[in-house]
Parts: structure tokens; sequence; C-alpha cells
């Protein structure tokens, strides 16, 4: 089965227990009251819909380029997880102020019999698909999956939360401190939420750099530098200059190519063949373009800026 294949159906099955742990979350949520819940089965209704955007995206990914997008979809990746993350913050922030708003109206009382078992088939079930999820993510490579994993994680600490805040209300219930139990839930929902956030807003980060054009991380700067390098010590150029751009899973990389002497055109040819044969073995998703120059006096009017500085 091709990856692209097995990327599909991993997603079209989460998408199906995704949708079903989201409704059940919704509806049981709401007959215990409690506010864990709510987050954790909005959370996943919320996730499952965004799958199945995940499905569209992996399928644009592997299209070839068109009229419409001369340069390839690999932008519809870091433009999805950029949506997914504003909307789960969103939600994250809505759902910690109703918890905070019920921490200083007294609290709420839960129904413990309804909502612990399914907090904990939730918290079992969730913690399974995360490590199906991020298992495939590894072997594939593959962004959209290494997200939605993140994503089931997320969703696994989520149903420990609620499931955390259920069995403490159950047992302070038996003591002479019941009356703190109105305050568990709505209280464990904030501080979880606390610490969810920073990971929402990172991801948010990271996917915006990539959606805005910024360069990949030093490591995979450096590898591409690497295989290049290889190249100007192989057929003794003068040097060579590496400018790259990562978009999601995919790479747009620029190598501009310094000779000390001119050589056939194609010879340059084979060359060039087989430098773009080690970039592509390095990502199947990198889109390599390479520039052999003699006189770099030309590279200088590449950027608009060494331009307006020449003319001013």
């Amino acid at each position: 089965m091709s990856n692209k294949k097995q990327e599909l159906l991993l997603l079209r099955v989460t998408t199906i227990v995704c949708l079903g742990f989201g409704i059940l979350g919704l509806v049981v949520s709401i007959v215990a009251n409690s506010n864990s819940m709510l987050l954790d089965g909005l959370y996943s209704l919320i996730q499952s819909l965004f799958i199945i955007g995940s499905g569209r995206v992996v399928t644009l990914l592997f299209k070839e380029d068109d009229d419409r997008f001369p340069f390839g979809y690999g932008a519809f990746e870091p433009f999805f997880l950029v949506l997914r993350s504003l909307v789960l913050l969103t939600m994250v922030v809505t759902i910690g102020t109703m918890a905070g708003i019920a921490m200083t109206r007294g609290g709420y009382a839960i129904t413990f019999s309804i909502a612990f078992p399914v907090s904990v088939f939730s918290l079992v079930v969730c913690f399974v698909v995360w490590l199906a999820l991020a298992n495939k993510a590894k072997k594939l490579s593959s962004p959209t999956l290494r997200s939605e994993s993140k994503a089931w994680l997320l969703d696994t600490l989520l149903s420990l939360a609620s499931v955390l805040a259920i069995g403490m209300v159950g047992l302070i219930k038996q003591t002479r401190f019941a009356f703190l139990s109105n305050y568990i839930d709505p209280a464990l929902t904030v501080l979880f939420l606390a610490f969810l956030s920073p990971v929402l807003i990172k991801d948010l980060v990271i996917y915006s750099r990539e959606l805005l054009g910024a360069a990949p991380t030093i490591s995979v700067q450096a590898t591409l530098e690497k295989i290049a390098n290889r190249f100007v010590k192989k057929y003794a150029f003068r040097k060579a200059e590496v400018y790259a751009l990562k978009r999601g899973r995919s790479l747009m990389v620029v190598i501009y190519v310094y000779l000390t002497e001119e050589r056939p055109v194609k010879q340059l040819d084979a060359i060039r063949l087989e430098m773009i044969k080690a970039m592509y073995t390095y990502s199947n998703f990198c889109d390599t373009d390479i520039v052999f120059t003699l006189d770099d006096r030309w590279v200088d009017y590449q950027t608009p800026f060494a331009i307006a500085g020449q003319k001013a």
C-alpha cells in the first residue's frame, strides 16, 4: 500500500472514531454536567471535522502542479494546520473562561456514575489511537499524521484530566470535604488548559512561519548544504549557496553553483540531474532548482532590496 493510501486510510478511521467520541462526550457532558468532559467532547468533535480536511490536504500534496498552482500545493498543509491550531486555541480559551466563571459562582455538581466509566473508556481508546498514529507518522515521515498524533495525545491528556477530575469528585464526596467537590471539575479544567494553551500557541507559531516562507530548521539547512558541498568537492566547483524554505513536508530549494571555468551545457545538465536525485533521496517532497554560473554579478539583482540599494 502506498504512503498516500496509508495516510488516507488512517485519517478515515480516526475520523470515524473521533466523531463518535465527540458526539458521545457532548451528550454525556450535558447529562453529567461536566466541563472537563465538555472540553474532551468538543475537542474530539472539532478534531474529527479537521481530520476530514486532512484527507483532502494529503490528496493535494500528491497532486501534480497545474496552471492554478504552478509551484505545487505544499502551502496547503501549513495553512490547514494554522487554521486548526487557531480553532482549537479559541475553543480552549472559551471553555477555560466558562470553567473560571463557574468557580467564582460556587462550582457545579457532576453525576459520577455516568461520567466516570465513559471518561475511562475514552482515555483507553484515545491512548491506543495516539500510539498507532505516532508510529505511522514516524514511519511515513508525515507532518499531517504527526500533527494528528499530537492532537490525539492532547485528547488523551484531556481524557486523563477528565478521569482525574471525576475520580476525585467521587472520592472527596465520601469525606468531610464534600463541599469542595463542586470546585474540582472546573478547577482541573482551568489547570489543564493552562498547560495545553502553550502547546497550541507553539504549533501556531511554527506553522505560521512555514506558511510565510521561513527557512527550515538549522538541521535541515545543514543537511541540504552538506549534500550541495559534496558535489562542490566532487566536481571542483568554487562554491555553492543553498536557499530553502519549508512548507509542511514540502521543501523548495534553490542552489547557486559557482564555476571556476566554463563547462559544456550537456555536462552541467548531467551534474544537475545527479544533484536533484540526491536531494530527492533526502526528501520525496523536495523541489530543487539548480543554477550554474561563472559570472556571479547577476546574483545581486535577484533580490529587490539589493537593486533598491544600488539605485539609492
